[in-house]
């Protein structure tokens, strides 16, 4: 049975996340933040049966031809004409360690070049134990400012014991580094890579790592809509939710629907670029039924305050 749930005081020291400081410059919080987008090395598209074999979650994601790539130059070509002003560029839940490094690599290396309009994430697998919690202080140094995206289903961490995860999710709270996991929706429609990383299997993961700061992809699968429930919200006091791929997904008033159930504060806009274009995403965005305040709060405040942007 995937994720038991365990004493979490086993597992974590009750410390209260630190704050996350990319050194990017301040700007208004008027901006627009897409926190969640994908690049990858244009090795990847051009040897794309061999990492297929390599790498379970690539296999996934990007065994069919007609499956996206972007690189960094496709991304910021996108959000010049979509008017983002600065993306995040996550992973995807490796398998293979050395597939991971070359794609942190290649995050590191787009934020580097596009200090004022990107921000790196890194990915690893967390059981791949003492080997990630090294590759995650690695790409901290280089400028690394979160983990993910994990995949549960293919890194294989839902028939893992949570306390497998402690290493990781330990390092993300000392160096301050939130953990982006792709979340899924039981029900609705089938999609490549959808999973079973369903709201109480994420709920477990918060309970037992009630300090770590948490985002969850695509809503979190439904979860926000449970903060309606006293004890579900109180739990979610460190979790955040992005809305990527929610034009595929849902319509557009998911965000005043879940701005109502945990808060506007807990929502961050995202596209999932280049499965979804950044322009299409900002403007069914546009079509939420958000009030301006809690409108701003999800295009840009929230990730502002969050990255310290």
């Amino acid at each position: 049975m995937p994720w038991q749930q365990v004493d979490s005081v086993s597992l974590v020291e009750f410390n209260a996340p630190q704050s996350i400081m990319p050194d990017l410059p301040q700007t208004p919080s008027q901006l627009i933040v897409d926190t969640c987008t994908h690049v990858l090395p244009e090795a990847f598209a051009a040897n794309r049966e061999r990492i297929s074999r390599a790498d379970r979650t690539f296999r996934g994601l990007f065994a069919d031809p007609k499956a996206k790539f972007a690189q960094t130059g496709d991304l910021i070509t996108s959000m010049d004409e979509a008017g983002v002003d600065v993306s995040v560029c996550a992973g995807f839940g490796w398998t293979d360690p050395e597939i991971a490094r070359e794609s942190n690599d290649y995050n590191l290396e787009a934020a580097r070049s596009h200090p004022d309009r990107l921000v790196a994430f890194c990915s690893v697998n967390p059981l791949w134990g003492e080997d990630a919690v090294a590759e995650v202080r690695r790409c901290h140094e280089a400028g690394a400012k979160g983990i993910g995206e994990l995949h549960p289903d293919t890194q294989g961490i839902l028939d893992a014991d949570l306390a497998a995860l402690a290493p990781v999710f330990d390092t993300a709270k000392e160096l301050g580094m939130p953990i982006l996991i792709h979340a899924s929706e039981p029900v609705g429609h089938g999609y490549p890579g959808k999973g079973t990383v369903t709201p109480e299997l994420l709920m477990a993961l918060v309970n037992a790592f009630p300090n770590n700061t948490f985002i969850f992809s695509h809503f979190g699968g439904g979860l926000p809509f449970y903060g309606l429930m006293p004890e579900v919200k109180s739990a979610l006091k460190n979790v955040y939710f992005d809305s990527a791929a929610f034009p595929f997904l849902y319509r557009p008033e998911v965000f005043d629907v879940a701005a109502r159930a945990v808060g506007s504060k807990k929502i961050l806009f995202a596209s999932d670029f280049p499965l979804v274009s950044q322009k299409r995403a900002l403007d069914e965005f546009g079509q939420s039924g958000l009030n301006d305040e809690d409108s701003l709060l999800v295009r840009s405040a929230n990730a502002t305050e969050l990255f310290g942007i």
